[in-house]
């Protein structure tokens, strides 16, 4: 997955929501406050440190209260994730079926039927990736989700995917884009890691609760949809997810 260490992170005077990322874009936001970031930070950097002095837990519930504005701001930021995933819901839903995922993808993607996984994800990815400052991370995220849920499949075929499979494509796309936001937003506290080992165990721990809140919030919701939920409704319920996530942080102490 890979940590954004070498990186301060973000400043505590940037905007709470950049303006491209806004889900709601003509409510007023709080203005951000300078030290915003630094309880997050100092126990998130002893979470990596590993000697027990702080928690995972404890770091996300100062970055929910605190560093993103709370559960009324925080699931705000993810505007272009939230319409990728519902891109992709439905573009995988559309090649299950037999389609050729034109309306959710833009382009004819039949073609990738019978080519690898890998090819089949990096194409996919590609042509879902936003044109803004989000890409990056989104394209990663696609490409990521989809080889690990299909990781024992060599060859594309849509076809074959279980509903339940399209659902953790999704869920672990979300948990994906989630977790390299708080990597980047936990910034230099990842140095606090007294070895490579550690840092990777952290990730791990890190990615793997982000995951979990994640399924239990997203799943559900998903159940018996894929091929018949409309793509805005997809990123409702993503948003949806992330707002549940964040309230169930907000309560860690």
């Amino acid at each position: 997955m890979g940590t954004s260490s070498s990186a301060r992170g973000a400043s505590g005077r940037s905007a709470l929501v950049p303006p491209h990322a806004d889900t709601d874009p003509t409510l007023p936001l709080p203005a951000p406050v300078g030290n915003r970031f630094q309880t997050f930070r100092t126990v998130f950097g002893r979470f990596c440190e590993g000697g027990g002095r702080g928690s995972v837990r404890s770091a996300l519930g100062h970055y929910a209260r605190t560093s993103t504005g709370g559960s009324s701001i925080g699931p705000r930021r993810f505007g272009p994730a939230y319409a990728a995933g519902g891109s992709l819901f439905g573009l995988l839903g559309d090649l299950r079926a037999g389609g050729d995922g034109a309306t959710f993808a833009g382009v004819d993607l039949s073609g990738l039927v019978g080519r690898t996984v890998g090819f089949a994800a990096q194409e996919i990815a590609r042509a879902l990736a936003p044109e803004n400052e989000d890409a990056d991370r989104i394209r990663v995220a696609i490409h990521e989700a989809i080889a690990e849920v299909l990781p024992d499949v060599e060859i594309f075929d849509p076809t074959a995917m279980t509903a339940d499979q399209v659902i953790a494509v999704l869920v672990d796309f979300l948990a994906r884009v989630l977790f390299r936001q708080v990597t980047e937003d936990a910034g230099s506290a990842w140095n606090k890691a007294p070895s490579a080992d550690r840092t990777i165990q952290a990730e791990n721990e890190l990615f793997d609760l982000i995951k979990v809140a994640m399924d239990r919030h997203l799943g559900p919701a998903l159940a018996g949809g894929v091929g018949s939920l409309r793509r805005a409704q997809v990123e409702r319920l993503q948003q949806h997810a992330m707002t549940e996530v964040w309230r169930e942080w907000e309560a860690y102490e």
